[in-house]
């Protein structure tokens, strides 16, 4: 009794914690034996026999070169630099390529990323990726990273195309290198058509570096970078748009406001500086505000384009608003995912199905900075 006991005893205390057990995959090269992967990999290469553990290998023998394949090891053990990163979310058509391959796979839910593994998302595509060390990478549509490139110093991300949100991560592009500067920071990278690399500060701050030049940008400001040129000075981002509890309207602090009602939605633009002192002037005392056309229509008799340039950039320099309806509050399932003119007008019945929704804004300024966008609200549509 005693014996079969303490058999139980071995059993749950043994079984379970294996079977619970963290692991990942590391991939046998031609000419690696069990001893070589270690010293690379584990933290103590003198555990090299806890893999034998969690593998069937054709000999315990660790220096003895071992077939292709890949081998389970517990991620306990694994040197931070090489734990995976995992895939947390994905929509629509993402793709990823293993380092060294040249085919384009279909990602999988939770599946591991690792170090020069590259990730590219589609039209109308997102996916998340988190990092061993808690953070988490946000891909936008039309995206291409490479995720830490082995001989690349002091980078977890190189971002070719596309744009990305991240905290902490420190990012290269071809025309700058942009490093976090607290625990804490949250930023923006996007490669514009042009290549010119766009940098936007959210919270904390970041070093931005480019032909021997670096600037700091802190929390509410962003900065460019052109191909073969030093970043520019930071710039202010558009004002973030907050949501009043007792009104259908988004409004920024001596900004533009954004009027959701009947399903129609406009940045209210034909109504700006109708307050005290907020009226924009042009040389000789005469404002803009009187003649801006209404929403939807820039070519009203009595304003040209260059009125309008002028009225964005010295009353508030908005060019269109980043518009996402979703039938979630936490927006992974998007309905709607479109940048609108600062004058447009959208009319939602005939865009969505009728029902309730989750709407969010962001401020485009001209220079194509995107501010974060507001706290969700929740709008019906054709009800």
């Amino acid at each position: 009794m005693r014996s079969l006991l303490s058999a139980l005893l071995v059993f749950f205390i043994s079984g379970p914690s294996l079977h619970a057990e963290e692991l990942q995959i590391v991939i046998v090269k031609p000419g690696d034996t069990l001893w070589s992967i270690s010293s690379t990999y584990l933290k103590d290469p003198q555990k090299w026999n806890e893999i034998l553990k969690y593998n069937k290998l054709p000999s315990g023998d660790p220096s003895i070169a071992l077939p292709g394949m890949s081998l389970k090891v517990p991620v306990r053990l694994i040197k931070e630099q090489f734990r995976a990163a995992k895939l947390v979310y994905f929509v629509n058509e993402v793709l990823f390529r293993r380092t060294g391959a040249s085919d384009w796979q279909g990602v999988a839910d939770r599946m591991d990323l690792f170090k020069s593994d590259t990730v590219r998302t589609r039209v109308d595509a997102r996916a998340d990726i988190k990092f061993y060390t808690g953070e988490v990478l946000n891909l936008y549509p039309n995206t291409f990273v490479i995720l830490r490139p082995p001989d690349m110093k002091n980078t977890d991300v190189v971002l070719k195309a596309g744009e990305i949100r991240s905290v902490r991560s420190r990012v290269l592009t071809d025309s700058a290198r942009i490093t976090p500067r607290t625990k804490d920071t949250e930023f923006g990278v996007k490669i514009k058509e042009d290549l010119t690399t766009l940098v936007q500060v959210t919270k904390g701050r970041a070093n931005v570096e480019a032909k021997g030049k670096s600037v700091e940008v802190l929390a509410g400001f962003a900065a460019e970078v052109k191909v073969d040129m030093p970043p520019s000075d930071p710039v202010k981002l558009p004002p973030l748009l907050q949501l009043e509890a007792s009104q259908t309207v988004l409004t920024a602090s001596s900004g533009p406001k954004l009027i959701s009602a009947g399903g129609k939605i406009s940045l209210n633009m034909r109504n700006m500086g109708k307050t005290p002192g907020a009226a924009a002037a042009l040389p000789g005392g005469k404002g803009l505000t009187g003649n801006v056309p209404a929403p939807g229509n820039t070519n009203g008799k009595n304003i040209d384009t260059n009125e309008i340039v002028k009225m964005l950039s010295v009353r508030n320099p908005v060019q269109s608003y980043h518009l996402q309806i979703s039938r979630s509050q936490a927006f992974t399932s998007l309905v709607l995912d479109k940048n609108y003119d600062a004058f447009e007008t959208i009319n939602l019945n005939g865009l969505i199905p009728p029902g309730d929704y989750y709407m969010r804004v962001a401020l485009v300024d001209l220079l194509d900075f995107e501010g974060k966008f507001s706290a969700p609200r929740l709008i019906t549509v054709g009800k």
